[in-house]
């Protein structure tokens, strides 16, 4: 109830620097935060010309592309999202040795900026939808709880690595080449019902296949997600929340000394 409480107290603090940081990032391109759009979807076309054309890997029966941007898209989210987070303290030393700054308002202002950038990206996904005239369907409403079970696990490590790296800044170097190795052993360019059966139950095992295979049943297929699958995710999520959230307040005392 007190996290809560000083939440609400620094939520200005907590919109204007995820504000800045975005308005920052793009402020002298010419396409500005147009480039939010434009990335992911220069990467869905090079992707999809890799992966339909070369390898031409099966999309349950959908364009290639819009098979692949609705799971990208969110793997996008959680990898920036993911990935900055070991250098959030850093970053912030100086806030970090004001006595009464609420320290966890760090981590959510890079998870509000990057939410904010999957909300104007997500515009990209429309036009593919609009592109291929594809129109979801009422089950598409499921994306809303795995949308939250994403951002609930997202939020879990991006507490933990944060507090974690400042200690030991090997995380910061290794996390870069487990999210590029997550992006293969996640069914992103691939289906998971692709996968021969005797290996599902090993992919099943990794928390974003649930998520993932949930966008596409819902927002595709106008089908509702794997609920095993995502039940996993859930549990997941919820473990790595409270793990990562108890182990940032258990350091967070000693960050000052430490950045």
């Amino acid at each position: 109830m007190n996290s809560i409480l000083k939440l609400i107290q620094h939520k200005d603090f907590i919109l204007t620097l995820a504000k800045r940081e975005i308005i920052s990032k793009y402020k002298q391109s010419i396409l500005g935060i147009l480039w939010i759009i434009a990335q992911p979807l220069g990467l869905m076309v090079v992707l999809t010309i890799v992966f339909s054309l070369f390898v031409r890997l099966p999309s349950e029966g959908q364009p290639y592309a819009a098979f692949l941007f609705v799971a990208l898209l969110p793997w996008l989210y959680f990898s920036s999202a993911v990935g900055a987070s070991t250098r959030i303290i850093n970053t912030y030393s100086g806030l970090l040795r004001q006595r009464n700054f609420y320290r966890p308002a760090l981590v959510l202002v890079k998870f509000m900026s990057e939410t904010i950038n999957f909300i104007f990206a997500f515009l990209g996904l429309i036009l593919v939808f609009i592109y291929y005239q594809i129109t979801p369907g009422w089950n598409a409403f499921y994306a809303v709880p795995i949308l939250i079970i994403q951002m609930i696990m997202m939020l879990g490590l991006m507490f933990l690595l944060s507090a974690t790296n400042a200690y030991v800044r090997d995380l910061g170097l290794i996390t870069p080449l487990i999210l590029r190795m997550g992006r293969y052993l996640s069914p992103i360019m691939y289906s998971f019902h692709s996968v021969p059966v005797k290996y599902q139950s090993y992919l099943a095992l990794n928390p974003i296949t649930g998520i993932v295979d949930g966008y596409r049943s819902t927002l595709l297929h106008n089908q509702p997600p794997n609920l095993t699958l995502l039940l996993y995710s859930l549990v997941f999520s919820l473990i790595v929340f409270v793990i990562g959230w108890m182990t940032f307040n258990k350091l967070e005392k000693n960050f000052a000394d430490v950045v």
